[in-house]
């Protein structure tokens, strides 16, 4: 039976304020937790929509959703398609009566990530973990070793011959590095700007946190992608900038659904490989979201993270190089083309936001190394990086097609959605299941696969049945064995 949890949940059963123990969202996850293990909020029970809640408890969504979040990670409740969250079978616990001179509860952990979820659930199973499907890492062949050895005695001749090996760095990164990024990226993606409007960071994140900083002094929000990137909305989150989300459908960015006048700051997409569908904005949708952007002053986050490795055609343009508005923020990542741990990105502000990045961060130094700075840029230079993207290309392309060809034997109960471009893909189940289930049985045979919900703002619009596969840290020739234990694990569902 299911019991549906009413709205007075907010008003009689949960309490927050400035004097509780910890953040709100513990506060919520807390009382909730204490409730569903004591039996007050019985199985079945469907919980109030977080947009209803907020707003009957003054709090904000993200303060709901994250406590939801915890929940689900933790068992406690569950996302159903088209119902919400709904509490899970708990053994009832008896609440321990308060010593007296007790003292206040201490702040529950954050939600782990998934990748510790996934790491700890392994050693709950007492099975050794055999593959990783993860989008974070590579297998370790396919760091240009030999390259990266030959160029860092060659810049460490150039430094020392340019007397930078001792000195501060310029703040916007090293003009021999965006010198030959900005030749790459107007040949390659189509980019257009000067050297003055590239900022040389430590990545996607750092990228974000200095535009979170222009945007929080002028006191406006952001809008997402939904599903879009946890990590880019985690550092908006962090800098306490409101998330308002717009849906993607089979064709990207719903263009049409954008608030008017939404008082923003900007909206972050990925136009070119849309995460985590997959899919690719189309031009008439790119012209469109420019008009909306200019007509309402706000800019666009491009995050163009792994466009460049397009395997069945060539790259597409960026939207940066149609933009004839100075809409654009172009934001890009050596991580995926070299590897995550080099922890080196770039972003491309319009000249306008140029002007007032320097003036705003005149007095902060560079937080990039400058070897690694001029190892890149030297690879840029002599077509090494090319060289090295088409080799990716060509290892991941291989990869791709063994992943589709071995699925495709296990029935026509799996679906991978996905464009032909990146190193992960989406595994959908024809028969509804819960994901979590999944990427437990999963785990029974040595296999590690990753949910989707994190993607979503909104937890209980997450199909329950999809789940994330990578395939950058797994050999070609270790595929087949690594379908076959999946196959293994989800017999039961696949027909």
């Amino acid at each position: 039976m299911i019991h549906i949890l009413w709205c007075h949940l907010g008003a009689d059963m949960i309490s927050t304020g400035k004097n509780g123990s910890g953040p709100l969202y513990l506060q919520i996850y807390s009382q909730l937790k204490q409730d569903i293990a004591c039996g007050a909020l019985a199985e079945g029970t469907i919980l109030t929509g977080s947009r209803t809640l907020a707003s009957m408890l003054g709090v904000s969504r993200n303060t709901v959703d994250n406590a939801y979040s915890q929940l689900v990670a933790e068992g406690y409740i569950a996302a159903r398609t088209g119902v919400g969250f709904v509490v899970q079978h708990v053994p009832i616990i008896d609440a321990p009566a308060a010593p007296t001179g007790h003292t206040a509860p201490q702040p529950a952990q954050r939600p782990a990530q998934p990748e510790i979820y996934a790491q700890r659930q392994a050693q709950i199973h007492g099975q050794p973990l055999v593959y990783d499907l993860t989008n974070s890492s590579h297998t370790v062949d396919l760091f240009p070793k030999s390259l990266w050895k030959k160029y860092t005695f060659e810049c460490l001749e150039m430094l020392e011959r340019e007397e930078k090996i001792s000195a501060l760095q310029v703040m916007q990164g090293e003009p021999y590095l965006r010198k030959n990024l900005l030749g790459y990226l107007k040949r390659i993606r189509g980019v257009n700007c000067t050297e003055d409007q590239i900022v040389i960071t430590c990545g996607l994140q750092q990228s974000l946190e200095y535009l979170c900083k222009i945007a929080a002094r002028r006191g406006q929000k952001i809008l997402m992608e939904e599903p879009g990137f946890n990590k880019a909305a985690a550092v908006f989150r962090n800098n306490h900038l409101p998330i308002e989300t717009v849906p993607v459908d089979e064709n990207g960015l719903k263009v049409a659904d954008l608030p008017h006048r939404p008082q923003a700051f900007a909206i972050y997409t990925t136009p070119s490989h849309q995460f985590p569908t997959g899919v690719t904005l189309p031009i008439g949708r790119r012209h469109a979201l420019l008009r909306w952007a200019q007509s309402n002053n706000v800019y666009v986050l491009e995050d163009d993270f792994d466009s460049e490795m397009r395997y069945y055609s060539k790259p597409i343009p960026s939207l940066q190089s149609i933009d004839s508005e100075a809409r654009v923020i172009y934001l890009g990542t050596f991580s995926k083309g070299i590897s995550p741990s080099i922890r080196m990105g770039y972003m491309i502000l319009p000249p306008q936001l140029a002007t007032a990045f320097r003036e705003m961060f005149d007095e902060y130094n560079s937080t990039v190394p400058v070897l690694n700075q001029y190892i890149i840029g030297r690879l840029l230079e002599t077509g090494q990086y090319d060289r090295h993207i088409r080799r990716l290309s060509h290892v991941f392309k291989n990869r791709l097609e063994l992943f589709i060809q071995e699925f495709s034997r296990l029935g026509s109960g799996l679906r991978i959605t996905g464009n032909g471009t990146g190193q992960y893909f989406l595994l959908r189940f024809s028969a509804g299941i819960d994901q979590k289930l999944l990427i437990k049985k999963a785990l029974e045979q040595g296999v590690r696969v990753y949910p989707t919900m994190q993607f979503w703002q909104d937890k209980a619009d997450c199909p329950p049945d999809t789940l994330f596969l990578g395939f950058g840290k797994i050999r070609l020739e270790d595929i087949p064995d690594c379908v076959t234990r999946l196959k293994t694990a989800w017999a039961e569902w696949l027909h």
